[in-house]
């Protein structure tokens, strides 16, 4: 579900950007308004998903056997 709205958001982004450069809005100042409020969207979605990734690996054991294995080459 996250990576779909991210995909969204980032479409969305780029469609706000072609319509900018290409001179056939209205009010320019809204779509720079509206591509912020996307990006910031963007941010807030990336950095919540850093940090649930950051809080699932404090979760994870540390390897404590190295000796138990049976692979030899490393």
């Amino acid at each position: 579900m996250l990576l779909y709205q991210l995909t969204q958001w980032f479409e969305e982004r780029t469609s706000l950007q072609k319509a900018l450069h290409s001179g056939g809005a209205d009010s320019p100042g809204d779509l720079q308004m509206r591509i912020q409020a996307v990006e910031e969207q963007l941010y807030s979605q990336a950095e919540r998903w850093k940090n649930a990734i950051q809080e699932a690996s404090y979760l994870q054991f540390p390897y404590e056997a190295p000796h138990l294995d049976d692979d030899m080459v490393l």
